[in-house]
C-alpha cells in the first residue's frame, strides 16, 4: 500500500496539528484500524512508538492512499481503538 503525502499537506499537519511523517509512518507500522468513512474517504487510527493516538484520513488513489490530514484522536476514538485492538 503506497502513502502520499503532498507537501502543502505535511505542512498543513505539521503546523496545525504538530504532527510529524514518521510519526505518521509509525502508525501503518504498527497494529492500526482502517475504517471507511465515506466514498474513497478512510480513517485510520492507531498509535505512535511513544504511544501518541492519531487519526490519520487518507484518500483511496490509484497509486495507494492519500493522506488528507493527520491529528491527536479523540477520547471516543481512543476507546474504539483500544476495543477493536483486544
Amino acid at each position: 500500500m503506497a502513502i502520499i503525502i503532498k507537501p502543502e499537506i505535511l505542512s498543513k499537519i505539521r503546523d496545525k496539528h504538530a504532527v510529524d511523517i514518521e510519526e505518521i509512518y509509525e502508525v501503518f507500522e504498527s497494529k492500526f484500524i482502517l475504517t471507511r468513512v465515506k466514498g474513497n474517504r478512510y480513517r485510520v487510527i492507531g498509535k505512535t512508538a511513544t504511544g501518541r493516538y492519531l487519526t490519520i484520513f487518507m484518500d483511496k488513489v490509484r497509486e495507494g492512499f492519500e493522506i488528507v490530514t493527520a491529528r491527536d484522536s479523540t477520547d471516543s476514538e481512543k476507546r474504539f481503538y483500544r476495543k477493536e485492538t483486544r
